[in-house]
C-alpha cells in the first residue's frame, strides 16, 4: 500500500490524513504544500478521512479544521488564542504573556537565563532562515533582526 501525502495547510497546519482505523504509523510519510486558496479544504477532503488536526501557526483555519475532522475535540491549536471559542483545545502558554516576557527579560539581564543563538539573519534573509530552520539540527535559535 502506498502512503498518501499528508497536507501542510495554510500557515503550517498539518492534519493527519489517513483511512479510518488506519494506525498512525501507517500515516502518510510525504508532506506537500497546499496553497492558501479557498479550495484547500476540498483538496484535503480528496486525500481521505482526516483523523485529527494540529494548528501550529494560528492562521485562522480552526473552523475549517473542525469541519474536516468533524469534531472540535480532534483539533488542537498551539497558536490560535480564539480556538477555545470553537470548542478546540488550546495548548499554549499558561498565564500572562507580558508577565512571562518581563520575567524572561529580567532573567536574561541578570545573567540567569541564556538562550543560545545559532545564527542571526537580516529581514532580507528571512527566507533563508526559514529554510535553515526546516533543516533542523541546531544547537540554538535562529533570529531574524528587524
Amino acid at each position: 500500500m502506498t502512503a498518501r501525502p499528508a497536507p501542510v495547510l495554510p500557515g503550517g497546519t498539518v492534519p493527519h490524513a489517513g483511512r479510518e482505523g488506519q494506525a498512525t504509523s501507517q500515516a502518510a510519510s510525504i508532506i506537500r504544500k497546499i496553497s492558501s486558496t479557498a479550495a484547500w479544504v476540498e483538496r484535503v477532503r480528496q486525500l481521505g478521512h482526516v483523523d485529527a488536526a494540529l494548528d501550529l501557526a494560528g492562521s485562522g483555519v480552526i473552523r475549517e479544521l473542525v469541519e474536516l475532522t468533524g469534531d472540535p475535540q480532534k483539533v488542537i491549536s498551539i497558536a490560535d488564542l480564539g480556538a477555545p471559542e470553537l470548542g478546540v483545545r488550546f495548548s499554549g502558554v499558561a498565564g500572562s504573556m507580558p508577565e512571562a516576557l518581563a520575567e524572561a527579560v529580567d532573567l536574561i539581564s541578570r545573567g540567569k537565563l541564556h538562550i543560545p543563538v545559532e545564527k542571526s539573519y537580516t529581514l532580507a534573509e528571512a527566507a533563508a532562515a526559514h529554510i535553515d530552520s526546516q533543516a533542523g539540527h541546531t544547537r540554538g535559535r535562529r533570529v531574524v533582526l528587524v
